[in-house]
């Protein structure tokens, strides 16, 4: 980040030093709006509450675009849409692989997986840079918490794998939401943020647990894909400026 900092402060000083070289005025914002991106991590690490710059209020234009909820931005929180497709036969692996397919989903309380299969389907499409997210849903089809694709495979198959497939597959069927939670960096769905959560909340859980994706689901409590870092940041710096380029 600090480099990112430095980079906006060499930036800005291009800025100021080409614009006083020609006859274009530097106004307050031009200084603001090449700011912003500084002032954004200042105020969601807490350094600062508020930074004014002549009459335009940079915080509270950040503020006015962070805590709106996301479902009522001019520019919607971006969510990645994930395919996923519950368990079949193995020979649907080439399929999945050619659909870029990007999640597993499981269901608790269903009797129909085996270990065996689980672990190819995990290793062979894990193969590919596909298949990022294994997603557990409760027995009503709601999120009950995702795991790491590529970490779950490392756990059953790599040279210090400890989860047996066997293990897993009991898991699922018991619904022992205990040893499934016990996974390696599982993200509860208490945890995932909502459609309707604001941008700043989705911004500061990422930047605590320094994760470039995280979790969404929508009202009924349904997994519905995740959220990009930096898509997210640039959604709202253009609110931002917007909202700074229209203040009178």
């Amino acid at each position: 980040m600090f480099i990112a900092v430095g980079g906006f402060i060499v930036l800005l000083a291009i800025l100021i030093v080409a614009r006083s070289r020609t006859k274009f005025e530097i106004k307050n914002s031009d200084i603001v709006l090449a700011l912003i991106p500084i002032v954004l991590w200042l105020l969601l690490t807490g350094k600062i509450q508020e930074v004014t710059i002549g009459d335009l209020k940079i915080v509270t234009a950040i503020k006015a675009a962070s805590n709106t909820p996301v479902e009522s931005q001019v520019t919607a929180l971006p969510v990645e849409t994930i395919s996923s497709d519950s368990k079949e036969g193995v020979d649907k692996i080439p399929s999945m692989i050619r659909r870029q397919v990007q999640a597993l989903s499981f269901r608790l309380g269903y009797r129909g997986y085996w270990g065996p299969a689980i672990e190819e389907y995990l290793r062979r499409l894990t193969e590919h840079p596909y298949l990022k997210y294994v997603v557990i849903e409760k027995d009503d089809g709601s999120l009950f918490g995702l795991v790491d694709a590529g970490q779950l495979s490392e756990l059953m198959t790599g040279a210090n794998s400890w989860l047996s497939s066997g293990d897993f597959e009991r898991w699922l069927v018991e619904a022992d939401t205990a040893k499934i939670k016990s996974l390696p960096q599982f993200i509860p769905y208490y945890e995932c943020v909502w459609q309707t959560s604001d941008k700043r909340r989705a911004l500061e859980i990422m930047n605590e647990r320094d994760v470039q994706f995280w979790p969404v689901r929508d009202k009924e409590g349904m997994f519905v894909g995740v959220v990009d870092r930096s898509k997210l940041t640039a959604s709202m710096l253009i609110d931002i400026a917007d909202r700074l380029e229209t203040k009178p």
